[in-house]
């Protein structure tokens, strides 16, 4: 009998599969913009928890100044792949937009890791700016014009 905390990794993993690869194999409309912001930062999220988790279980020493470069370019590129000009290019392709999905997921997965590798729970506190950097995205901020 599995524990707890494995099926609720395995009920995360199928979330990510379906959010990932779903629109592409089931051929789903687009929610809107709001929404699928939201969905980046899920994706993030869960992307990071695994993370945080994997470098958690794998102790290593702390402290490395190495791993800043890797939090800050992932968070850029987090940021970066959820403008609207990004977007525009992607969503006429349903597989790009599932590989730009799986992008949100891997880039959780390695901010979060490096984050924590960096210093304890810097990966949680990782994890939680670029999901509210989603969230930020789902109201609109910096969006030009009327947001869908």
């Amino acid at each position: 009998m599995r524990s707890k905390p494995s099926f609720w990794y395995s009920v995360l993993a199928v979330l990510i599969l379906l959010d990932v690869f779903g629109p592409a194999l089931l051929g789903a409309g687009d929610p809107p913009l709001w929404l699928h912001h939201l969905e980046h930062a899920f994706l993030l999220a869960a992307g990071g928890g695994f993370g945080v988790l994997y470098a958690r279980r794998h102790p290593k020493p702390y402290g490395d100044p190495g791993w800043l470069f890797a939090v800050i370019g992932l968070s850029a590129a987090s940021l970066l792949l959820m403008l609207p000009d990004v977007y525009g290019n992607v969503d006429a392709f349903p597989v790009l937009h599932s590989l730009l999905h799986l992008a949100f997921v891997g880039i959780g997965y390695v901010g979060g890791y490096t984050a924590e590798r960096y210093s304890p729970r810097s990966g949680v506190a990782w994890t939680l700016i670029v999901v509210m950097m989603g969230v930020i995205t789902a109201t609109g901020f910096g969006a030009p014009g009327p947001h869908v």
